[in-house]
């Protein structure tokens, strides 16, 4: 009979020498390990299998076995095997709008800009060719909007044609390139 260690600890079964154990066990695959706990950003983490990860300063803290899932930095579900991968709903689409990787290429009109993005009208996962002006049209929806600030109407990049701009407008909000922070929250992930 296979004994699960993490369940077995969260429940109060072992003690204090077993928890140490399952610690020391998920020990040896952090070294590789660039994400950090979502709860207090500490990178004293183990990777169990696959997406699961355990916060050991969390789990000591909080006196039971804090699990998260590396991918989309949520609580690992309760009752769920960490031998599986994550089962939360959309965890590649906030795995994704999470990552830290950016648009580096010096000609683009995007530089700097997250890789992914979440179209504002559909909420599908793009990405910038790194060509032209910051502004990307949707496959999905034909919904047009700016790369860098997310917003649907952007005068301010040296890539808009100003033709359209009228002058009695207030002026427009500077072209900022934000994260996906908020795009996060409003799809409630």
């Amino acid at each position: 009979m296979k004994v699960n260690f993490l369940e077995n600890c969260q429940q109060g079964i072992f003690g204090n020498k077993q928890r140490r154990f399952v610690f020391l066990r998920t020990k040896k695959r952090t070294e590789h390990c660039g994400s950090p706990c979502p709860i207090c950003q500490q990178s004293d983490i183990g990777i169990l299998d696959g997406q699961c990860a355990v916060c050991r300063y969390c789990s000591k803290l909080n006196r039971c076995v804090f699990q998260f899932c590396l991918a989309c930095q949520r609580k690992w579900p309760q009752h769920a095997s960490t031998t599986k991968s994550c089962m939360l709903p959309n965890c590649a689409l906030r795995a994704a709008l999470l990552s830290d990787t950016r648009i580096s290429d010096p000609e683009s009109s995007v530089r700097g800009c997250p890789y992914c993005r979440a179209c504002p009208g559909c909420h599908a996962l793009l990405t910038h060719n790194g060509e032209g002006c910051p502004n990307i049209v949707c496959p999905n929806c034909n919904q047009e909007f700016c790369f860098r600030c997310l917003r649907l109407e952007c005068y301010d990049n040296e890539y808009d044609d100003y033709d359209d701009y009228d002058q009695d407008d207030p002026e427009p909000e500077l072209c900022v390139i934000v994260d996906n922070t908020e795009i996060l929250q409003h799809l409630g992930l």
